[in-house]
C-alpha cells in the first residue's frame, strides 16, 4: 500500500479557505485537472463524477465530514490504483492554514505514486496563487 500526503500553507484563515474547498462538489472551482463535477446519490450516500480537464472522468464517494476535512475514495477512475483513499483538510496556523491532502491506495503501476502526488501539488499550487504563500 501506498501513502501519498501533501500540504501547503497559505495566508488566508482556515475559514476563507474552507469556503473555497471544503464543499464536496467544489473541486473544479480550484483545482486545474477538474473541469465539472456531477452530484449523484448512490443508496443515500453522496458522489461527484469528476469530469477532467484533457477527457476522462473519476467517480469519487465522499466518506463523511468532520469540521473541516472530509474524506472520500475513488469509485471508477482511469488512474493507476485500486483501494483509493483521502482525506482533505483545513488546519489554522498563527500566520494563516495549512492545507493537507494525503491519500492510501494500492498502486496498480510505478508511475501511480507520481500521479498521485502531481495531482495534489497541482490542486495546491493553484491554492497558493489565491491565497499567497
Amino acid at each position: 500500500m501506498a501513502q501519498i500526503t501533501r500540504s501547503v500553507s497559505v495566508k488566508a484563515s482556515p475559514e476563507t479557505v474552507w469556503a473555497v474547498i471544503g464543499g464536496f462538489q467544489a473541486l473544479p472551482e480550484w483545482h486545474p485537472a477538474a473541469e465539472g463535477s456531477a452530484k449523484e446519490m448512490v443508496d443515500g450516500v453522496e458522489h461527484r463524477r469528476l469530469s477532467l480537464a484533457g477527457g476522462g472522468e473519476i467517480l469519487e464517494k465522499a466518506l463523511g465530514s468532520d469540521g473541516m476535512s472530509y474524506g472520500y475514495e475513488i469509485v471508477e477512475s482511469p488512474l493507476p490504483v485500486k483501494n483509493y483513499r483521502s482525506i482533505l483538510s483545513v488546519v489554522g496556523t498563527d500566520q494563516g492554514s495549512v492545507v493537507v491532502w494525503s491519500s492510501t491506495f494500492d498502486p496498480l503501476a510505478e508511475t501511480a505514486s507520481g500521479v498521485v502526488a502531481g495531482i495534489y501539488e497541482a490542486g495546491l499550487g493553484t491554492l497558493t496563487s489565491r491565497f499567497g504563500s
